[in-house]
């Protein structure tokens, strides 16, 4: 048996995975490819949907041999195979409540929904949409369309975008009025994700794990804010890194060098070294 054989590595993107800027870390990917060609099985378990994790790892496969969690656990994507396995999108009609609920609360946000090819905004009055649909690469799918006729569209989350402190206020609301309807989270200061109910990476990665493997493996979660709390309370072995949020650090069994550094191969190394 190969020395990694019954072990999981699930890893959260940016601030974890990636670097500041969105760049890949050399050490990460040396240790990975170790990893996996000593038996051990890789995946990214991500807020981004499958066409906005290409933005900063074009070619997936090239990294993982797992299918990867993505969209905060809306979308199972087969990288290798290039197409879902499992999808949730969100029920837009409640979902329409929430953006009615948010725009009650401030005039400053501004929306985005995530599709399988790209992404729709309602239009470019918000300077965060501008933004967005600016830097956002040409193989993504664009859309401009009023909110009301997002329905005919099969979106796996939308994100509420704006300034931190505007967000930072109407989190707790928004969370009050419709957490028992859509799950609602956020993966840094400029975004609440709002995802169908009961979806979240936690689940998704469980339950694709123990289809694959069973209960019999170790499962090893890595991840920095607040949308891995979930997916760590369901790992065998939770770690952070360094630049994690302290909520996160608090219920991780490590927390190992900064995203920069390479948080994912220092988790390689204190496993070689266990084993």
């Amino acid at each position: 048996m190969k020395k990694f054989e019954n072990i999981v590595i699930a890893t959260d993107l940016d601030g974890t995975f990636l670097a500041d800027r969105s760049k890949l870390v050399e050490r990460n990917i040396e240790r990975v490819r170790y990893f996996c060609d000593n038996g051990g099985h890789f995946t990214f378990a991500t807020g981004r949907v499958p066409i906005f994790t290409r933005m900063a790892i074009p070619a997936p496969q090239e990294f993982i041999n797992l299918p990867a969690v993505t969209g905060n656990g809306s979308c199972l994507y087969d990288f290798a195979e290039q197409k879902p396995v499992v999808e949730h999108f969100i029920d837009m009609d409640i979902f329409m409540g929430l953006a009615e609920l948010v725009n009650e609360l401030t005039a400053d946000a501004a929306f985005r929904g995530s599709a399988l090819n790209g992404f729709v905004i309602p239009s470019l009055e918000h300077r965060a949409n501008v933004k967005e649909y600016t830097r956002f690469p040409d193989f993504m799918e664009k859309l401009i369309m009023p909110m009301e006729d997002w329905n005919k569209l099969d979106l796996y989350k939308v994100n509420v975008l704006g300034e931190s402190e505007m967000l930072e206020r109407i989190y707790p609301i928004v969370c009050e009025k419709f957490s028992d309807r859509l799950t609602i989270t956020r993966s840094g200061p400029l975004a609440i994700e709002v995802m169908q109910h009961g979806t979240s990476k936690a689940q998704m990665l469980r339950e694709m794990v123990n289809d694959r493997f069973g209960k019999d493996i170790m499962l090893c979660t890595v991840g920095d804010q607040e949308n891995d709390l979930e997916m760590h309370s369901v790992a065998d072995l939770p770690v952070c890194p360094a630049n994690a949020s302290d909520e996160v650090k608090a219920v991780c069994k490590h927390c190992l060098c900064d995203n920069n550094s390479g948080v994912v191969a220092d988790l390689i190394d204190l496993l070689d070294r266990q084993i």
